[in-house]
């Protein structure tokens, strides 16, 4: 508790030192929160040299924290920046601020644990194509390297193909209830429900970002029918909450609400049995969905259309009309593209390639006295 407290006067002491109100005055712009000289490193920095709640000790002497003290302070940190945002600006929450900020901290800490410099650039957290394949092949309800038990094959795949085809967040996944689903319209209603009163879980999974509605593919609107009728139904306990995803065993005596500690264990599940997804975590697939429309974008849309498509984008992910957190999601794409492109151009091999045609021309051209 002492640890916790200490952690937390700190990173008070720290914004009043830069003059900064947390959370209000902080430059939410990415990059410049996760760059050399934005707020977070500096806060990394402030934390590394001991300090006591009395005195502190002089940074001349590079007395410096272990890397598991700064790692917990950090945490502690982001905790408590996320239990602000769930429990007391969760009525005036900016969902773009809360992504933002949470993506800073997801960057932020591989720099402590690696001690190696990250960036928005360098972290790709999108699947390829061969991972995808590899995630869908795995999680099938009949596949033979699929690790999960009988009992919850259709549930969890069912998850995956709802994560993959509509990008929405782990929390929003958890917080869907039966009277957000659409059989006949085919779509799916993502509601924010911050004070429900009837949310059985201990922690309550919450919706960061806009309601919206999102339409459904056919084949995913007969899954979700499918779960319904044939799976949830048989748990005993589904009858006592309107959750869509609910906790199952063989004899049928769970069907409590699926919480975020059993949606994480999904995942866990799947890094533990695959060396191609040993990265994987539930947020991956919000970051393919981003790639994958940003890929169909560019095959079937003129420049004129794009901002239009941004604007389906920051629909369907739930973002502000004009908002820029696209641009997060985007990094993996816009890399993908330079790499196809230097495939293309590779200026090093046109340069040598020009030189070699000048010779050869000057070779080709030349004449001395002797005829060459």
């Amino acid at each position: 508790m002492e640890a916790i407290a200490n952690a937390l006067l700190l990173f008070e002491r720290y914004n009043a030192d830069i003059n900064v109100e947390a959370f209000n005055t902080v430059n939410l712009d990415i990059e410049k929160l996760v760059s050399n000289k934005g707020y977070l490193f500096g806060l990394m920095n402030a934390l590394t040299y001991r300090k006591d709640l009395g005195n502190v000790t002089s940074i001349l002497k590079e007395q410096h924290v272990s890397k598991r003290a700064l790692y917990f302070k950090i945490m502690t940190i982001e905790n408590y920046v996320k239990w602000f945002f769930d429990n007391i600006a969760i009525n005036n929450i900016d969902s773009s601020r809360y992504e933002t900020i949470s993506r800073a901290f997801d960057f932020i800490k591989p720099r402590i644990e690696n001690g190696k410099n990250y960036n928005i650039e360098s972290e790709s957290k999108s699947l390829t194509n061969e991972q995808v394949t590899t995630l869908t092949g795995m999680v099938s309800v009949k596949s033979k390297i699929n690790p999960f038990s009988e009992h919850v094959r259709f549930r969890n795949n069912l998850i995956i193909e709802i994560l993959l085809e509509t990008g929405i967040r782990g929390g929003e996944l958890l917080n869907i209830k039966l009277v957000d689903f659409d059989y006949v319209h085919k779509s799916l209603c993502i509601v924010r429900r911050p004070d429900d009163q009837n949310e059985p879980r201990l922690r309550q999974p919450l919706v960061k970002t806009l309601e919206r509605k999102i339409p459904l593919s056919i084949e995913l609107t007969e899954l979700i029918q499918n779960y319904i009728s044939d799976f949830r139904g048989k748990q005993c306990h589904a009858g006592e909450h309107d959750y869509l995803l609910v906790t199952h065993s063989s004899k049928g005596q769970l069907g409590h609400a699926l919480t975020i500690s059993g949606y994480q264990k999904i995942f866990e599940q799947i890094r533990k049995n695959s060396n191609v997804l040993s990265d994987i975590v539930g947020h991956s697939l919000r970051h393919t969905w981003n790639v994958k429309f940003s890929e169909m974008m560019l095959m079937n849309s003129n420049s004129q259309e794009y901002i239009t498509y941004e604007k389906v984008r920051n629909y369907l992910m739930g973002w502000k009309k004009n908002s820029t957190t696209s641009d997060i999601y985007n990094q993996a794409f816009i890399a993908q593209e330079s790499r196809k492109i230097m495939a293309v151009i590779n200026p090093l091999k046109t340069i040598i390639e020009d030189k070699s045609n000048v010779s050869n021309l000057k070779k080709t051209s030349r004449k001395s006295i002797f005829g060459f």
